[in-house]
């Protein structure tokens, strides 16, 4: 039914199509809407169904379906919210704008039923994709889930990765996702032995503050400040600082070994929460951070992309996205001149490689 419902619309003159498209517009702007909500409330631990109306991320002003309509609130409230006159961020709009796109691109570029697939798996990338750009991570439930996903679209629609039969095809996906995670598992250890820490060095002592601002601590070394969860690859690496004077709350210490984690800081054999650390003065030598390539949600979600497009579409999403990662760094580096100020995620590199995939999968595989 729902291919015939499909060529329909395809044999039916321009005005029918419009009305389609203007319909999956629509529907991907919806989606869109719901994944603002779980980009905001997925990395913060927050019930999906509690609140069950959308807030203001400041007032926490419950918002009416007027209110809440995708694209057109965010315009006609010009990104304010209508209580408190906060501002409301543009990736609400930009999230929004971009999915509803994803799914006409896909209803337009790969019919029924790869369209289906498609549907589901965008919506991965880009809740992956925002998550990834604001708090350098991406949630077990957007990568394990999207593996369980990726298997179960390969069994209802084996057309997705290129066969008839469903057997084959939840190989494929079963398979593609081990060999991403073990590829870049290997690559993630290699990296960490070769590039897993970043020392620096000073002959004059330079000033360390860490310091507290809307609910996020931060690290200012010189004149620049760091969100102090972006320079923490896992939760148990540590920075370490050679200190010539330190003022941890009210106490003063000289000639002492600085240790701070993303939880609690200790010098010589007292730690505080960072918390009860604040305000806290460093004179240092030396600092060392710690330094990984990538994280192990992105081991995860590249797993969930080899699920859904298998072994060739990895490993291109792989590299792919490695070079346009490689060429976006070294511009941005060069642009702000070696004053970058925070890691950049790999994941949307990922996410974009993948997406290229999806809708030039021929034009690729002709190319290579």
């Amino acid at each position: 039914m729902i291919t015939e419902f499909y060529e329909y619309f395809l044999t039916k003159p321009i005005s029918s199509c419009l009305m389609v498209s203007f319909i999956i517009l629509f529907l991907g702007a919806i989606i869109g809407s719901f994944l603002n909500c779980l980009i905001y409330r997925l990395p913060r631990n927050i019930s999906l169904i509690d609140p069950k109306r959308s807030l203001c991320p400041t007032c926490h002003h419950s918002l009416p379906w007027y209110e809440n309509i995708p694209i057109l609130s965010w315009l006609y409230l010009k990104g304010k919210c209508a209580h408190c006159y906060a501002p409301i961020s543009f990736r609400y709009l930009l999230v929004e704008v971009i999915t509803s796109f994803i799914y006409w691109l896909c209803w337009v570029k790969l019919g029924f039923p790869l369209t289906i697939v498609a549907w589901i798996f965008a919506p991965l990338l880009i809740t992956a994709t925002f998550i990834d750009l604001e708090h350098l991570l991406i949630p077990d439930q957007i990568t394990l889930g999207g593996i369980l996903l990726g298997a179960g679209s390969s069994l209802l629609f084996p057309e997705f990765l290129g066969t008839h039969a469903p057997w084959k095809a939840l190989f494929y996906s079963l398979s593609s996702a081990l060999t991403a995670y073990l590829l870049l598992w290997i690559i993630l250890e290699l990296g960490k032995k070769a590039f897993g820490k970043k020392r620096l060095c000073w002959k004059e002592p330079q000033t360390l503050e860490l310091f507290k601002n809307n609910n996020k601590f931060f690290l200012k070394l010189g004149e620049e400040s760091v969100a102090l969860e972006e320079l923490f690859p896992r939760t148990s690496d540590r920075i370490v600082a050679e200190s010539t004077l330190c003022d941890i709350g009210e106490k003063e210490f000289s000639s002492q070994r600085l240790t701070l984690g993303l939880k609690e800081i200790s010098i010589s054999d007292q730690s505080w929460k960072l918390e009860q650390a604040l305000p806290l003065h460093a004179r240092i030598t030396q600092i060392t951070f710690p330094r990984e390539a990538m994280g192990l949600g992105d081991v995860k979600f590249l797993s969930t992309i080899g699920a859904f497009l298998g072994m060739r579409g990895m490993l291109f999403s792989l590299f792919g996205g490695s070079i346009i990662g490689a060429v976006t760094g070294s511009l941005l580096v060069v642009i702000t001149r070696g004053r970058l100020g925070r890691t950049l995620p790999f994941g949307p590199y990922l996410a974009l490689g993948a997406l290229l995939w999806v809708f030039f999968r021929q034009a690729i595989m002709n190319f290579l």
